[in-house]
C-alpha cells in the first residue's frame, strides 16, 4: 500500500458501522442466535429479511432492505415514456396555431406619433412597447385616454 493511501486512512480512521455491525455479529454467533431458529432467518436465503426484526439487522443489512424496496416498487411502474402521450406532427401544429404569435417591440416614440405613422388604434396597440400599453388606455368609441383619464386622440385628432 502506497505512503499516501495510509496516511488517507489513518486519517480518516476506522468505520465505526462496520465494527458496531462486526461486534453485532459475533453477538449474535455468540449467543445461539445463529443455532437453528436464526438459520431459518439468515439473510442469504431470499425473502427472509422481511421476517428478520429490525433490531436483530445491521446498518449495512437495513440500508440493503431500504434500496431493495425502492427497486422493487420502481419495478411495477412502466417506464415513463409508455406512460405519457406522444404528440404527432399534426397534433402540435394544431396546438401551435391557436397560440398566440409573440413579437418582440421595440420604443418607436410617443403615443402621439405613433397614432400620426400609423392612423389605425389597432396598429397604434401592436407597436406599443409594454409599458406605453399600460400607461395608456383605448376605449371602444376609439379615444385614447392617459392614467389620469385626460384625453390624448379623440377618435379624429390628437388633443
Amino acid at each position: 500500500m502506497s505512503r499516501a493511501a495510509r496516511s488517507v486512512l489513518r486519517k480518516i480512521g476506522s468505520d465505526s458501522t462496520q465494527d458496531e455491525e462486526h461486534r453485532q455479529q459475533l453477538d449474535r454467533e455468540a449467543t445461539g442466535k445463529s443455532g437453528a431458529a436464526a438459520a431459518q432467518l439468515t439473510p442469504q436465503q431470499p425473502g427472509s429479511m422481511e421476517e428478520v426484526p429490525d433490531e436483530l439487522l445491521s446498518e449495512s443489512e437495513k440500508r440493503h432492505g431500504k434500496y431493495r424496496r425502492q427497486q422493487a416498487m420502481a419495478g411495477r411502474f412502466t417506464p415513463a415514456a409508455d406512460r405519457l402521450p406522444i404528440m404527432t406532427a399534426e397534433e402540435r401544429k394544431a396546438r401551435d396555431k391557436d397560440r398566440p404569435k409573440w413579437s418582440q417591440t421595440e420604443f418607436e416614440g410617443p403615443i402621439d406619433k405613433l397614432i400620426e405613422k400609423y392612423k389605425d388604434l389597432e396598429e397604434v396597440k401592436k407597436h406599443l412597447t409594454l409599458g406605453q400599453s399600460m400607461k395608456y388606455e383605448f376605449t371602444p368609441d376609439g379615444k385614447v385616454l392617459d392614467k389620469s383619464g385626460k384625453v390624448i386622440f379623440d377618435g379624429v385628432k390628437l388633443v
